[in-house]
């Protein structure tokens, strides 16, 4: 055999061995790769996300779109209330002192023990409380316009069917400018067969969080957001705000953080003397229309979460809403519940839990507040 037939066989045999040990490699690096990014989403989806993102728990809106551990309220829905409301599926003809008509704290949509205020109303007077939900009219704001619901049951002929001792119109304060603060008119409405149609249909129950796998991209988001609100309040340009108070006011590992949404500061500067005046003016022409009907209006715009809490802030570099002390001295021709009035006397106590940590919603703490003050004969 020649020499370069001898030089041949090492030379495969070397070809060879780098080719499977490169294969071998290129085997681990990608095992490696693969096993690090599940340990990684799969750490970071139980130790934080999976509670953030998912309906393990029921938990609030701002946690879960800031990406805010410590925040995380924890609790289960149910009711212990002797009596409950009833929605407009339930309607067969019985007698109905009070119809609610709002947006999602009218939804029950802190979720929780007892979310809706309508079964305080009930079980504290005694009274057969009815909720309506929003009717799909032209000009919702937030997906609920209730002075156009009321109007549709108004024209329908409806209301005149239910004939309730009582509406109550409630509104979160920061959306309650875009509903109100318009000329007034009561020009919606549809045939009674559409109407009685439409709420058969409608379940009124809070939707379920969509399913989410361990692996996705909020556990990226998760770790930015963490590092982003270390330079400002709401992580250089995100719709949650969360801003230190000077004493726990909520019953969480993060108990002093107050978080709340942007909307709550953007809709201050309209909060004006002109703009409150005629949410008053609708409200007395609503209430003058029901009075002939034998129905009294009441109105209860909920206190925003900043507004509630904003006087705890350690130097706080926003504004304060004046929406209550602008609305309270106005004359009414309705009953008007001060929420704010209310709950902040409880809050300067040191209650805690009148909202949720991590939610824009209530809690039951607040719904027994309010109506155990607010009382209905």
């Amino acid at each position: 055999m020649n020499n370069a037939a001898i030089l041949k066989v090492p030379s495969a045999l070397v070809a060879k061995a780098v080719a499977s040990w490169s294969y071998r490699r290129f085997a681990t690096v990608a095992l490696c790769f693969l096993g690090g990014f599940l340990f990684f989403h799969l750490v970071t989806w139980k130790c934080f996300t999976e509670d953030l993102l998912t309906d393990k728990y029921h938990g609030g809106d701002l946690s879960r779109m800031g990406y805010l551990a410590g925040s995380k309220h924890y609790r289960k829905t149910f009711v212990d209330l002797p009596r409950r409301h009833l929605e407009m599926r339930d309607y067969h003809g019985q007698r109905v002192d009070m119809l609610t008509i709002g947006d999602s704290f009218s939804f029950g949509g802190g979720r929780g023990r007892n979310p809706h205020y309508q079964d305080y109303i009930a079980s504290l007077n005694k009274l057969t409380v009815m909720n309506v939900m929003p009717y799909p009219t032209d000009d919702l704001v937030m997906g609920c316009s209730p002075l156009s619901t009321l109007a549709v049951l108004d024209n329908s002929g409806y209301l005149d069917i239910i004939k309730p001792r009582y509406v109550l119109i409630e509104s979160l304060e920061t959306l309650a400018l875009a509903r109100f603060a318009r000329p007034f008119k009561w020009t919606w409405t549809d045939s009674l067969a559409n109407v009685v149609r439409h709420y058969a249909g409608v379940s009124g129950e809070w939707p379920a969080l969509p399913k989410v796998s361990f692996i996705n991209s909020g556990n990226l988001d998760f770790y930015w957001r963490t590092m982003m609100y270390q330079f400002s309040d709401n992580a250089l340009g995100h719709t949650v705000f969360r801003r230190q108070m000077d004493r726990t006011l909520f019953s969480v590992s993060k108990g002093t953080d107050l978080l709340f949404y942007q909307y709550d500061l953007q809709v201050i500067p309209f909060t004006t003397s002109k703009t409150i005046a005629e949410i008053n003016d609708t409200m007395n022409h609503v209430a003058e229309i029901l009075a002939r009907k034998g129905i009294r209006l009441i109105f209860m715009p909920v206190v925003s979460k900043y507004d509630l809490y904003s006087e705890f802030i350690v130097d706080n570099p926003y504004p304060a809403s004046t929406f209550f002390e602008k609305l309270r001295p106005l004359p009414k021709n309705y009953l008007f519940i001060d929420t704010k009035a209310v709950l902040q006397e409880e809050v300067r106590k040191g209650v805690q839990d009148v909202f949720f940590a991590d939610d824009t919603h209530w809690s039951w703490k607040a719904s027994q507040i309010l109506f155990e003050k607010e009382r209905f004969r």
